[in-house]
C-alpha cells in the first residue's frame, strides 16, 4: 500500500514537472512572437495603418499581444516544441542557456543585447550608435531633465546597454533601451520594460538613486548599474570585475564622443 502511494505520488509529480515545462515553453515562444511582431511592425515605413497617437499604440500593442498567443497556441512557429524537447533533455539538472541548444535564427542579434563590454568604436562607428540612440532623443532629454543628470551619460548607457534597440534582451533577462532586470523595472514603476518611455524613465530613475547612494560619483552609479550596488559597497569603489571596468569605461568614452558630436553639429 505504502509502495503505491509513493510511486502514485512520483507519477502525479513527474506530470506536475511536465505541464511546467510545456507551459514554459508556450510562454517563451508567445513572448519570442510578440518581440518578433513589433520588430517587424517597426520596420515598416509610414503608413495610414501605423499606429502614431500613444492610444493607437497602446491598443496596437495589445493586439501585437494577443497575435502572437494565438500564434503560440497554434504552434506557428513550432518553438514551443523546440523548447520543450531541449528543456527536457535536461530535466533535473542546472544548465545555462549557452548549454541549450537551440537553431541560430532564434538567437537573432535584434533580440540580444550587446553586452557590457562592447568593443572600442572609431569615430565612424560612434557616430553611427549615435545615430541609433538619437532617436529616443525627446525621451532622453525629458528623463535627464527630470533627475537631473547630463542628458549625454543617459544617452551613452542606452548605447552601451542595447545600441538603442528597445527589444533587447540579455542572457541575464535584463530588457529594453537601458535593459532593467524585472525586480528593478517594478521598483521603478516600470510594468511593459520594451515600452521606449517607460524604460528609459525607469533607467534615469534608477541611476538617479545610484548617483545618489554614491554622493554624485559617476563611475560608482555606473559600476553599480553593471554589477550592483552591493559589489560597489563591498569593495569601496568599482569591483575587480574586468567586465565592470570595462563597463564603465566604455560608458563615460560613450559619453564624451556624443557630447563632442553634439557640439559640432551645434556650431
Amino acid at each position: 500500500m505504502e509502495t503505491s502511494a509513493i510511486a502514485s505520488s512520483s507519477l502525479t509529480s513527474a506530470a506536475a514537472q511536465s505541464d511546467r515545462i510545456a507551459k514554459v515553453a508556450k510562454e517563451f515562444e508567445a513572448l519570442f512572437t510578440s518581440m518578433m511582431v513589433k520588430a517587424m511592425r517597426s520596420t515598416v515605413g509610414e503608413d495610414s495603418l501605423i499606429p502614431r497617437s500613444m492610444g493607437e499604440k497602446i491598443y496596437t500593442g495589445m493586439l501585437d499581444d494577443e497575435y502572437a498567443k494565438l500564434m503560440g497556441s497554434g504552434g506557428a512557429l513550432g518553438l514551443a516544441g523546440m523548447i520543450e524537447q531541449e528543456l527536457r533533455r535536461h530535466e533535473g539538472r542546472t544548465v545555462s542557456t549557452d548549454t541549450l541548444r537551440f537553431p541560430a535564427w532564434m538567437l537573432d542579434k535584434r533580440f540580444i543585447a550587446p553586452g557590457s563590454s562592447a568593443p572600442r568604436q572609431s569615430s565612424a562607428g560612434y557616430e553611427q550608435l549615435s545615430r541609433r540612440v538619437e532617436r529616443w532623443n525627446d525621451l532622453i532629454d525629458e528623463a535627464a531633465g527630470a533627475h537631473s543628470i547630463d542628458r549625454n551619460l543617459v544617452a551613452a548607457v542606452i548605447a552601451q546597454e542595447s545600441g538603442g534597440n528597445r527589444y533587447a534582451v540579455s542572457r541575464a533577462g535584463a530588457k529594453g533601451l537601458m535593459q532593467l532586470m524585472d525586480t528593478t523595472a517594478q521598483s521603478m514603476g516600470v510594468t511593459s520594460s520594451f515600452d521606449p518611455q517607460q524604460n528609459i524613465a525607469g533607467g534615469v530613475r534608477y541611476l538617479r538613486g545610484l548617483l545618489d547612494r554614491f554622493e554624485g560619483d559617476e563611475q560608482l552609479a555606473l559600476a553599480s548599474y553593471n554589477a550592483g550596488p552591493a559589489a560597489v559597497e563591498k569593495y569601496r569603489g568599482i569591483p575587480p570585475y574586468r567586465e565592470t571596468r570595462e563597463y564603465v569605461r566604455s560608458v563615460l568614452t560613450l559619453r564624451s564622443q556624443f557630447a563632442a558630436l553634439t557640439e559640432s553639429k551645434e556650431r
